[in-house]
């Protein structure tokens, strides 16, 4: 599939009925840093096209991942007394997209149409809270990851990682941990093996990293009463090299809850451009154009100077290649020219092939006009980039780079560039950038 990136984050949310408060009616101020903790992680989400929402309350198969393959969901809180419903659409055509996918990447599917979600807390419960927040749901396909192991609900997320739509999509991990937690705990008590578990999933999440879990026996993952592990395990694996951020964890009914978030960098319209420009190069194909659906933007109109950096995953440069005062005529044309400079053209690299594109991450920096200092007190590594020219040498650096952390480190890396052996007599000027990434 071509397309932009579709994941923009994912998240963990618990299910249990009692956080509603017209199902707790006062207990559920019990979880209150639940509550707060899923206040917070609803005000940072964007409302997605769809949502991916993997429940383990949903019919499953042994080895497979269950898709509901139902047309819209509805279900009612009546069972608890609460006068509330849910009701979403669902998506056949997406649900097939994401199907043939998974199934494409090695994830055995297996389809089935229900619904009524009434009796799947695990859909019901966040849907709430994601009604709460928005006003109203976007599409949902709602899917149960217990047929997987742990470790193929973490590959299944690596899989989703590479998922490109046309639309944006979000992955709603709905879990909760151990059920076993307290004396007073719905299916018993078993303090060593939950207590375990629980610490070793807030680690995982913390380190996003499966590696703590990995080191559980399968004792404890038995006995640790758990239903959110495969749901927690493919978040961990499509977030790989994300932040993710836990709002809250506790377990004031013997039941561990846990929020957590996982935000995804979105590409901008000058690191789309530029991402396309080298793609196309390198496919042989012809450029972007001014104007056209790639090239389109309000940034356009402007005349500035700017650089693109290419980066490995790792961090590594791959090529960096930019102006400092413009040179073509309009900034996406300034941004296409650089781009294939950074790709092919930097003389400390050699050219970049189709296959590195994939595993390469662009910025792109535009400058500010260049002004003229009268003293280094006016610098600052991190808000400031510096041009120091002496004679016909001149040597850039731009701002806030890692391990850049002093005007004097500054000035000697780019004077170091321009082969400048000391500063008299140099003129120095600085400038800032809009960094997009």
């Amino acid at each position: 599939m071509s397309g932009k990136m579709s994941w923009i984050w994912s998240a963990l949310m618990p299910h249990p009925p009692v956080l509603i408060p017209e199902v707790g009616r006062g207990r559920e101020n019990e979880a209150i840093k639940t509550l707060n903790g899923l206040a917070e992680l609803t005000r940072n989400l964007s409302k997605p096209d769809l949502i991916l929402l993997l429940s383990p309350h949903q019919a499953y198969f042994p080895g497979a991942l269950c898709v509901n393959t139902g047309e819209f969901y509805h279900g009612s809180f009546a069972m608890f007394g609460a006068d509330v419903s849910i009701n979403a659409n669902s998506s056949s055509e997406n649900a097939k997209i994401l199907c043939d996918y998974l199934g494409n990447s090695g994830v055995k599917i297996f389809a089935a149409s229900s619904s009524d979600i009434t009796r799947d807390q695990g859909s019901m419960v966040p849907l709430y809270f994601l009604r709460q927040a928005w006003g109203d749901l976007p599409e949902i396909i709602i899917a149960s990851p217990i047929g997987l192991t742990p470790e193929k609900a973490f590959a299944m997320g690596q899989a989703l990682a590479n998922f490109q739509s046309e639309k944006t999509w979000a992955l709603l991990a709905s879990g909760d941990l151990s059920h076993r937690l307290t004396p007073d705990a719905p299916a018993g008590y078993e303090p060593e093996y939950a207590a375990k578990f629980e610490s070793a999933v807030e680690e995982a999440l913390r380190n996003n990293s499966p590696e703590c879990i990995y080191a559980l026996d399968a004792k404890t993952l038995d006995r640790a009463g758990e239903c959110g592990l495969r749901s927690v395990m493919t978040m961990l694996g499509l977030s790989a090299g994300n932040e993710i951020r836990i709002f809250s964890h506790e377990f004031p009914f013997g039941v561990g809850y846990c929020t957590a978030l996982s935000e995804f960098p979105r590409e901008t319209a000058p690191v789309k451009l530029a991402r396309e420009t080298v793609r196309r190069l390198l496919e042989n194909l012809p450029l972007p154009e001014t104007g056209g659906e790639i090239a389109n933007s309000e940034l356009w109109h402007e005349r500035k100077a700017c650089f693109v950096s290419i980066k490995t995953k790792s961090g590594e440069l791959r090529g960096c290649i930019g102006t400092l005062a413009p040179v073509q005529k309009t900034l996406d044309l300034e941004i296409i020219a650089n781009a294939v400079s950074a790709s092919t053209r930097d003389p400390r690299f050699p050219a970049m092939t189709r296959d590195e594109l994939d595993g390469v991450v662009i910025s792109v920096d535009v400058l500010s006009e260049p002004e003229l200092i009268e003293n280094i007190s006016q610098l600052n590594p991190k808000e400031f980039g510096v041009i120091i020219s002496k004679g016909y040498r001149r040597g850039v650096l731009l701002p806030d780079l890692e391990g850049v952390d002093s005007v004097e480190r500054q000035l000697e890396i780019a004077a170091m560039k321009a082969g400048i052996r000391d500063l008299d007599g140099a003129i120095i000027e600085r400038f800032t950038v809009t960094r997009y990434k």
